[in-house]
């Protein structure tokens, strides 16, 4: 940091002095950087220390995105596994306990480094001042010789010639003899007493904060050593290790190598049973541990797990993944040793992303058979679904028999169950006390949901081959309140929390076979909201009567999917001519001229008055010549009038004279 005149460190500018150069600035600098990332941390350890637990609020949030209410499953079981997650979640174990230590050190060191700059600050001068008497080492009673005696000695043990390499040095040496001059030159000792500075005003400067180390001689191989290590080595590492911890992933969470073996082996013909095999066959799945002891506790639990398609890939971790999967779907969970029900876990965690791989695969190939069953998969890994199992086995404390029950009552699906009253489903399913208050809890969750659908073209009442054409479909959910959003999924076997999703998919009417139908349009609603509204558009391509079926699938519930058909009639383009309506404000806007117009009519006007002047101009000439010439003629007609009667006159005299004459 200099003050009063140029910072300079070379022997060629020895016009200007410099300030000792101090560590003020760097220390400033210093104290800022650690306090901007000590205090958020200090208040984020804080908070976390208040209120533990707090990672699972974002888990098991309270608020939808907007701002709604979430409504929660309030059964025995979903109860105890949320308070069981935020339990855990609060527990200290020894991993949480050395990360925060390791906190604590590291925010105890940063405090430190603050106080103990904030004391190295103290001691520094705010901003040092052009003090001759200092630079020289002498009192400001101090004779012309004392003050020529220290300028001799200092000068000699800062000269450039005696110091070649050391910077700091120069800059002294330019210090003493500005100091000098001071005091000894008259001009110079009153610009420093009137403007503190021996060279007269000057403007005031601020350097850098550097500390004054990185100007030292001695440290200059270790800061370019610092340099090349942070700029050659650091820099490129920490690129290469986020390069290769992320490239293997693609946009949607999932690893590149699962892309590309769904890709490979989800084929038309893939149905729910193949889902198993596909997922424990995926890159996540395959990059699982294994321990010596998996081999005997999976041998136990293969003989009671039935698999429903013979086995293709014979890799021993994906076998055993395959086995948990099938296990979970036919809720064998009590045969699992802890460290299989831990891997379940992890299997189940990675698997949404990997089976919404699978749907969108089909998506992207328009087969809608198979996207169709690779949700149904899903929603069976969600609530621990056989194949086969029947959908009422959702229902908290549902067993065979009250499936059996059910089926005597002709209730087969669950929107069937959740259609009736309470009072007859107690009566079907003969449950009494707290199993009675979890069933109506279900259903009163899962609640009544109508789905409603309309085809059109936006602004047209008919439609046309190559229109657009945009089916609104309209999601109301009845058992919501208004301010509430739909909370997670009653899913007691599935590790986290599942929120539902749904997919709309418009499909062409199949004619028999339903392999055959083709998807023309998808979307995936992710919203939880009481009432949605989604658009899904596509081009019309025939003409005359069209049918399309909508079909809204959901990912968390079995039982609840809605079908509805559309149909509509497009008019060929050659046979239709499309009437676009002109309103009367528009008619009469073509009616004014435009700008360019406008701007042409101003010199056409122009031009006919112009025209207008010249004609006028020319037919008053015209006129003057006329009136001209008739005022010339009739001098001429009266002169030789006049000539005329004077011969007339002429001639009388001569004939009277002669008559006279004749008589004399």
């Amino acid at each position: 940091m200099s003050s009063g005149f140029k910072d300079s460190f070379t022997k060629e500018d020895s016009k200007e002095d410099v300030l000792g150069y101090d560590d003020t600035a760097f220390y400033y600098f210093v104290i800022s950087v650690l306090t901007c990332v000590a205090i958020p941390w200090t208040v984020s350890v804080a908070h976390g220390l208040m209120y533990p637990g707090q990672e699972i609020e974002r888990v098991y949030p309270n608020k939808s995105g907007e701002g709604s209410s979430l409504r929660y499953c309030k059964t025995a079981v979903m109860v105890h596994k949320v308070e069981a997650a935020k339990k855990e979640a609060r527990k200290i174990t020894t991993k949480t306990a050395i990360l925060c230590l390791i906190k604590a050190v590291v925010l105890s060191g940063l405090w430190m480094a603050i106080f103990g700059t904030m004391q190295q600050l103290g001691q520094e001068k705010e901003i040092k001042k052009f003090d001759p008497f200092d630079i020289l080492d002498v009192l400001p009673t101090a004779s012309s010789m004392q003050i020529k005696r220290a300028y001799r000695k200092l000068s000699l043990s800062y000269h450039p010639d005696k110091n070649p390499d050391d910077p700091l040095a120069a800059s002294r040496f330019i210090q003493i003899t500005k100091a000098y001059q001071a005091l000894t030159d008259e001009n110079a000792k009153r610009n420093w007493e009137k403007y503190g500075n021996p060279d007269g005003p000057q403007m005031t400067k601020v350097g850098i904060g550097l500390p004054r180390f990185l100007l030292e001689k001695d440290n200059h191989l270790m800061i370019l050593s610092s340099f090349f290590f942070f700029l050659i080595f650091l820099v490129p590492m920490t690129f290469i290790c986020y390069y290769q911890n992320t490239k293997n992933y693609a946009a949607n969470g999932v690893m590149i190598e699962t892309l590309q073996f769904l890709g490979c082996y989800v084929t038309e013909s893939t149905r729910i049973k193949n889902g198993p095999e596909l997922l424990a066959a995926c890159a996540e799945s395959r990059c699982m541990s294994t321990r010596p002891t998996d081999n005997s506790h999976i041998k136990k639990l293969a003989g009671l797990v039935i698999e429903h398609k013979k086995r293709v890939f014979t890799i021993p971790v994906v076998m055993k993944n395959q086995f948990l999967v099938w296990a979970h779907l036919q809720r064998r969970h009590q045969l699992m040793t802890p460290e299989l029900r831990e891997d379940l876990d992890e299997l189940l965690t990675h698997s949404m992303k990997t089976t919404q791989a699978m749907i969108e695969v089909a998506c992207m190939r328009e087969w809608f058979a198979t996207a169709q069953a690779m949700i149904e998969f899903r929603r069976s890994l969600v609530q621990a679904l056989d194949v086969r199992s029947s959908q009422l086995l959702q229902v908290p404390h549902f067993e065979d028999e009250h499936v059996e029950l059910c089926r005597e009552a002709s209730i087969t699906t669950l929107s069937e169950f959740l259609a009736k009253e309470p009072e007859e489903r107690k009566a079907i399913t003969k449950l009494t006390g707290d199993k009675l208050l979890d069933v109506e809890v279900f259903c009163a969750h899962a609640g009544k949901r109508v789905i409603q659908a309309t085809i059109g073209v936006d602004d047209e009442a008919e439609i046309v081959v190559n229109d657009v054409a945009t089916v609104t479909v309209r999601m109301h959910w009845q058992h919501l309140n208004e301010g509430e959003a739909q909370g997670p999924v009653s899913s007691p076997l599935f590790p986290d929390p599942k929120f539902e999703e749904w997919w709309l998919f418009l499909v062409e009417s199949g004619t028999g076979n339903a392999t055959s139908t083709r998807i023309v349009h998808f979307e995936r609603v992710t919203d939880t909201e009481r009432c949605m509204e989604e658009k899904l558009r596509f081009q019309v391509t025939k003409a005359g009567e069209n049918k399309l079926v909508l079909h809204a699938m959901c990912d968390a519930y079995a039982g609840l999917d809605q079908k509805i058909e559309l149909t509509y009639k497009a008019h060929a383009e050659d046979q239709f001519q499309r009437k676009l309506p002109v309103h009367q404000e528009d008619e009469e806007l073509d009616l004014q001229p435009t700008l360019f117009q406008t701007f042409m009519g101003d010199f056409k006007q122009d031009d006919s008055e112009e025209e207008e002047e010249d004609a006028g101009a020319e037919n008053a000439t015209a006129a003057q010549k006329t009136q001209g010439g008739a005022s010339t003629a009739s001098p001429k007609c009266d002169d030789a009038d006049k000539r005329r009667r004077a011969a007339e006159v002429d001639d009388d005299a001569n004939s009277g004279g002669s008559s006279s004459g004749s008589d004399d």
